[in-house]
């Protein structure tokens, strides 16, 4: 299983979240968030507004995820965003003790 954390902008949301969904992605969670990258040069220390988007995929899922991520999202600019794909060893359902893909799928 793996993690993916990936920083875009707050505009692409709405469209990921549809692609994703219809691509059978079984949950995602959405956070607003503040950094910089490159793109500082528009004002040196101004954190600019992002969306965090954390998604659990199994192995054999991830690269169509992230197809469906850079196709939605990449724009070719400064700004368009990171992913990072994380191991994920185990994940444990609280309410019923499940554990692995059962967790989360």
């Amino acid at each position: 299983m793996k993690k993916i954390e990936c920083y875009i902008r707050e505009a692409d949301v709405p469209v990921l979240v549809e692609a994703l969904a219809k691509s059978g992605v079984g949950g995602l969670s959405v956070y607003p968030v503040q950094g910089f990258g490159k793109q500082q040069g528009r004002g040196r220390g101004m954190l600019l507004p992002k969306m965090k988007l954390e998604i659990f995929t199994l192995d054999i899922e991830t690269e169509y995820v992230l197809g469906t991520i850079l196709e939605v999202t990449r724009q070719g600019n400064f700004g368009d965003g990171k992913i990072a794909v994380l191991p994920v060893d185990d994940v444990i359902r609280i309410r019923t003790g499940e554990k692995g893909a059962k967790a989360v799928f």
